[in-house]
């Protein structure tokens, strides 16, 4: 999350800043614009797609992202409880990881995209996470894909 906000992945137009070229600079996940941090984490339509199911699942308000400091922003709005706002802290910053590696993994495998297969990713190991974290934690698998945070 640090490096992306301040724009330090090797996204194919931050590649072309240091000369490092690699063809077009076009979006691997998408096809339609420049690949940079703020066009793979909100502008491109396979993000909004996860972002869309995401906020719907944790149930906050998705706003209009046009930047990566907007994804920041997002997950600081997040109301309730304190442990609830670490866990869609978490969710956040999972749901970028997990979409920096779908990047990938289209980018160097050719492996399809898909936003649900993105969306079951970040639920996955979030909620691996959630368990780990909160040693156990209160909430279930049933509860978990229901966002069932009613921990604190």
């Amino acid at each position: 999350m640090w490096r992306a906000n301040l724009d330090r992945i090797p996204t194919l137009v931050a590649l072309t800043r240091r000369n490092i070229l690699f063809g077009d600079n076009i979006c691997s996940m998408c096809g339609d614009t420049e690949e940079s941090t703020d066009h793979i984490f909100t502008a491109c339509i396979i993000a909004n797609g996860v972002w869309d199911a995401i906020c719907t699942w944790c149930n906050i308000p998705k706003g209009f992202l046009f930047s990566f400091q907007d994804i920041i922003e997002m997950a600081n709005r997040v109301d309730g409880s304190r442990v609830r706002k670490q866990v869609v802290y978490g969710v956040i910053v999972l749901t970028c990881w997990c979409i920096w590696k779908a990047r990938n993994e289209k980018r160097f495998n050719n492996v399809e995209i898909k936003v649900p297969k993105i969306v079951t990713d970040v639920k996955s190991l979030g909620y691996l996470w959630y368990r780990n974290r909160f040693n156990g934690g209160k909430v279930d698998w049933k509860g978990w894909n229901l966002f069932c945070i009613d921990i604190v």
